[in-house]
């Protein structure tokens, strides 16, 4: 039964082995210039602290490269979930070959175990080799960039995308076996993991364990790499507030010394249209503050663990809805 298996999916393997290759020989090349440039630059002050120059220049020439990298290694177990997983048992369902191995001495339950467990270990196995590589070849610039976690760096780093493959591959069996149309399981793959990868990053991941909350000062240092600065009525909110080693989910408006707004007036003296180095400095000598609730890095590896938890339990309960449905089948 494996040799059957194997025989059925060799086509895919060896697509799935050449486009590891190419990926591997891009990510290997990228890891080199990356580590090139930060041994000229960074490297030796990198602990002591770098121009701010250095380090902008730095995250400037490889953040699009590196995050349309990502990005791009997230789509995989996806792929593998709609072009390994959906026709998996849904192309011999509707070519009729299943019949031939159920009424010899192969079991229903074996038949599908042998599936799921040759072509399942495959797309995770592509899927860490993916993962490895990925994370040495931006190791450099994760260690400048520090914001482990943003959504295409968590997502494509860690043990999480081993446990995104399990999860695809399984939701393109069950909608194979339940559609038994491989283009139809196909589609309706796409759909529902592009949902829950949605989903889980914007309503889960930030809740995973209770946020802390903090005070920042508006100094010079946190508005100059603020995202933005709003002003809504006698308020002012301020994008983009971030705090060394942190995930920040939110941030409320600028207060004053006293907890209060700082109010319009203030707030028109400050705003200078055209001159933003001048609204900095303004704003900085207001002794403002935000309250912002975010996680701290240190839970990375506790998120890490509890959303691979939470994909395997998911893949746990389609495999079991495969086997529940394959025994209750007629033909």
């Amino acid at each position: 039964m494996i040799w059957v298996t194997w025989r059925q999916f060799r086509t895919q393997a060896i697509a799935g082995a050449i486009a590891l290759g190419a990926a591997a020989v891009y990510l290997l090349l990228l890891g080199l210039n990356i580590r090139g440039d930060y041994d000229r630059s960074l490297a030796g002050c990198i602990a002591t602290g770098c121009a701010p120059g250095l380090v902008s220049g730095f995250e400037d020439t490889y953040s699009t490269v590196v995050t349309l990298t990502d990005v791009a290694l997230m789509t995989v177990p996806g792929l593998l979930g709609v072009f390994w997983g959906a026709p998996l048992i849904s192309g011999e369902l509707a070519a009729g070959t299943h019949r031939l191995a159920w009424h010899q001495s192969v079991t229903r339950t074996r038949w599908l175990t042998v599936k799921l467990l040759v072509v399942g270990l495959g797309a995770v196995a592509l899927t860490g080799l993916l993962d490895l590589l990925m994370s040495w070849s931006a190791s450099r610039y994760d260690t400048v960039e520090a914001a482990r976690f943003s959504a295409p760096v968590f997502g494509a780093r860690g043990i999480v995308p081993l446990s995104y493959a399990a999860f695809a591959f399984a939701l393109g069996a069950a909608a194979g076996l339940l559609l038994r149309r491989p283009v139809a399981a196909m589609g309706l793959t796409l759909a529902l993991f592009a949902a829950v990868q949605f989903a889980v990053p914007t309503a889960l991941r930030p809740n995973y364990l209770p946020p802390r909350t903090a005070d920042i000062r508006l100094d010079t240092a946190t508005l100059s790499h603020a995202d933005g600065i709003v002003r809504n009525g006698s308020s002012l909110a301020i994008g983009g507030i971030s705090l060394p080693d942190a995930w920040v989910l939110s941030s409320g408006h600028a207060l004053d010394s006293a907890g209060q707004p700082p109010g319009a007036e203030k707030i028109d003296t400050c705003l200078m249209p055209g001159r933003f180095d001048g609204t900095i400095a303004c704003l900085a000598g207001q002794d403002l503050h935000v309250t912002a609730t975010y996680q701290p890095n240190t839970r990375y590896w506790p998120f890490q663990l509890i959303e691979a938890a939470l994909y395997t339990a998911m893949t746990a309960a389609l495999s079991g809805f495969c086997f529940f449905r394959i025994r209750r089948r007629t033909t």
